[in-house]
């Protein structure tokens, strides 16, 4: 049978990641973004019928030879040890893979000569990149316009989070400025940005005054595995937090955030201390975010309380302080009634076109 592109590329993706669970099968086949699932899975059972592909009792997906045979040219970039929890981290990365590649962000298991957006599989990575902790749970690197971004699929945010493994992959002794990442993007389930973008800012302003240092030892000696909840650090440098269905504008926004920045005040100066803001015209202070960076609503949150903080103690602090985020991230900007209310605090939206 004459097989359609979706479906030939969704083989190739199973030849080289192994394994996808068949649900992230059928979203990788709706190439249209119809939402139909059911349409989906009478473009899906011809695969199996046909013996390119087999769906496990419990909806894993795999190539079989007859799949294989269409793409002799490809091999796996990962390998895929049992059950349990390494078959569920492999499941992770091939999901994470797919939504790449739904974008047109094409996978590959090493360094590219080209300023064009690629993924590396976080596998693949760990040969590349050197003194990475083996207890990271970043699932790829996207390396996009010579910037590096560590990827994760947090679900509904309930992950257990390596807070001083991920910080490995930000590591200048042990790795190169070839491989350190730029910054993180964070991947979470339709609908739940915000509630977990809240969850994540209150954990880490909470413990803040440790978070936020600019200082920490790095290591490549192992560190003991942490249940916590995700918090945030300084050395993350960016974590811009999006979902599967805003994937799209938001790896548009990411790449162009420096013109937003750059092109947004005018007669404004770069800062060169992210914690400070983005441009200053003294006194104002301006935070640019357009991508949804949650690491910098921490630092305008942070430098805001410790203003009010001062003010209580009879220091008034000139600066002023400018919040620019999209109308979609009002709500989280806002989350704090002492920050909205400050004197010297301005907290706008985007206009949309």
């Amino acid at each position: 049978m004459k097989l359609h592109e979706n479906q030939l590329n969704l083989i190739r993706h199973l030849i080289r990641l192994k394994v996808l669970r068949y649900e992230d099968c059928l979203k990788y086949l709706d190439t249209e973004n119809t939402g139909d699932m059911i349409a989906m899975s009478y473009v899906f059972r011809p695969l199996t019928r046909n013996g390119y592909v087999a769906k496990s009792k419990d909806g894993v997906v795999t190539v079989l030879k007859k799949g294989r045979e269409l793409f002799p040219e490809e091999h796996p970039l990962i390998t895929v040890s049992g059950k349990g929890k390494d078959r569920d981290r492999v499941l992770m990365v091939s999901r994470v893979c797919m939504w790449m590649e739904r974008n047109g962000v094409p996978v590959s298991g090493e360094l590219l000569d080209t300023e064009e957006p690629y993924f590396i599989p976080s596998a693949c990575w760990r040969k590349i990149g050197k003194g990475i902790l083996s207890t990271t749970r970043f699932a790829g690197i996207l390396v996009a316009y010579h910037k590096r971004y560590a990827v994760y699929d947090i679900g509904d945010g309930t992950m257990e989070w390596q807070l001083r493994a991920e910080s490995s992959l930000f590591y200048y002794r042990y790795g190169s400025f070839e491989t350190k990442a730029d910054g993180m993007i964070m991947i979470c389930e339709d609908g739940k940005r915000n509630e977990i973008a809240k969850q994540i800012i209150r954990r880490t302003m909470w413990a803040r005054k440790t978070l936020l240092k600019d200082r920490y030892a790095e290591t490549d000696k192992p560190i003991r595995y942490s249940r916590a909840p995700i918090k945030l650090r300084t050395q993350y440098e960016h974590v811009y937090l999006t979902t599967p269905n805003l994937l799209s504008d938001s790896l548009d926004l990411i790449y162009d955030e420096d013109y937003y920045i750059e092109n947004s005040i005018e007669g404004g100066s770069r800062l060169n201390t992210p914690k400070l803001g983005d441009i200053e015209v003294y006194p104002k202070r301006y935070y640019i975010n357009p991508a949804f960076d949650v690491l910098k609503l921490i630092y305008f949150f942070s430098n805001v309380k410790e203003d009010i903080e001062a003010a209580q103690r009879w220091h008034t602090s000139p600066i002023e302080h400018y919040l620019y985020v999209c109308q979609e991230d009002l709500e989280v900007a806002m989350m704090y009634p002492d920050v909205n209310e400050a004197e010297g605090v301005y907290i706008c939206a985007y206009r949309s076109e």
